[in-house]
C-alpha cells in the first residue's frame, strides 16, 4: 500500500478511551487546534504549525515529540506530567501513560504552547491553510481531510491539503490544494507543476489513496472529529482535481496568476485577496 494513514483497529479503541481530552479541546478551539492521523500516530496543529507528534507505543504508553523552544520554559516540563524525557537536537521526546495524557495536555500547557509558537514558529502561509480548514469545518459538501500529505513514493513531495468534494449524498471525489500567499515566488509555473505532479500520482495510485481515505473518514468520524457530513460511511469515486489557493497581497499576486492563467488555461485558481472575503470555498 502506497499510503497509509489511518489507525489500526487497536489503536483506534485507544484513542476513543484515552484521548479524549484531547479531541474535546479540538473541538472546542473553534478551528484553531487540528488533527491529522498518520499511520498509528498523529500530529497536533495549531494554527497550521506542528504543535505536537503522538505516537502510540506498547504497553500503554505514548511517545510526545515537541520542539524544544515550544517546550522548554513552560509549566509542562514538570517531571510529574511525565515519566521519561529525552532531549534531542531540536525535539524533545516524552514517554507518558494515558493518565498522564489529560495533565500534560491541559489547556494552561496548550496556551503556553500556542503562545510559543506565536513567538518563535509563526507562518503566515501556514495561519492562512489553517483558516482554510476552519472556515470550512462541518459542511456536507467539502471536507478538509488531510494536510502535509506524503506517501512511500512521493520523495518528499509534499502536497499542501487534500480535500473530499460532495459529488452525490454520501459520494465523494478528491481535490488536491496548493495553498500559497500571493507573496510567495513560487507562485509561478513550478506551482502548477506541482499540482499537476499530484494530481496525476493520486489517479496512478487511486485504490490505495481511496481505501485510505474512505477509513481516515470513518475513523475522525467515529472520534467526534466531524460533526458533518452526517454520513458515518463515505464512498469516494474515482475523480480528482487540482487547485491553487491563493490568499492576500493582491498587487504582488495579480500578475503572476494571470501568467498562470495564461500558461495553464485549465487550472483552477481561487482567490482571497481581501479580509472581507473570508476562506470559505464556494
Amino acid at each position: 500500500m502506497v499510503i497509509r494513514r489511518f489507525f489500526s483497529q487497536e489503536n483506534l479503541v485507544r484513542a476513543k478511551t484515552e484521548l479524549n481530552y484531547i479531541i474535546d479541546t479540538i473541538m472546542n478551539s473553534y478551528g484553531e487546534l487540528d488533527l491529522s492521523i498518520r499511520e498509528d500516530y498523529f500530529n497536533l496543529y495549531y494554527r497550521g504549525n506542528s504543535l505536537a507528534k503522538i505516537v502510540f507505543k506498547a504497553k500503554g504508553l505514548y511517545q510526545i515529540s515537541i520542539h524544544n523552544k515550544f517546550f522548554y520554559g513552560t509549566r509542562a516540563n514538570n517531571r510529574k506530567y511525565f515519566i521519561n524525557l529525552i532531549p534531542k537536537k531540536d525535539y524533545t521526546s516524552l514517554v507518558l501513560n494515558k493518565d498522564l495524557i489529560h495533565p500534560f495536555f491541559q489547556k494552561k500547557h496548550i496556551d503556553e504552547f500556542c503562545s510559543r509558537i506565536k513567538e518563535v514558529n509563526w507562518g503566515e502561509e501556514a495561519d492562512f491553510e489553517q483558516s482554510l480548514i476552519s472556515d470550512n469545518l462541518n459542511r456536507e459538501d467539502i471536507i478538509f481531510i488531510d494536510r502535509q500529505i506524503t506517501d512511500s513514493k512521493l520523495r518528499r513531495m509534499r502536497m499542501d491539503l487534500l480535500a473530499l468534494v460532495q459529488d452525490k449524498e454520501d459520494k465523494y471525489s478528491f481535490l488536491v490544494a496548493e495553498v500559497k500567499l500571493g507573496n510567495n515566488s513560487e507562485l509561478n509555473n513550478k506551482v502548477a507543476g506541482q499540482l499537476t505532479t499530484y494530481v496525476n500520482h493520486i489517479k496512478n495510485h487511486f485504490s490505495d489513496y481511496i481505501n485510505c481515505y474512505q477509513k481516515q473518514y470513518e475513523q475522525k468520524k467515529e472520534l467526534g472529529l466531524f460533526l458533518k457530513p452526517r454520513y458515518q460511511i463515505i464512498k469516494i469515486q474515482q475523480k480528482i482535481e487540482g487547485v491553487i489557493i491563493v490568499g492576500g497581497y493582491s498587487g504582488k499576486a495579480r500578475q503572476q496568476i494571470e501568467t498562470l492563467r495564461l500558461n495553464f488555461p485549465n487550472l483552477q485558481i481561487m482567490t482571497f485577496f481581501h479580509p472581507y472575503d473570508r476562506n470559505k470555498l464556494k
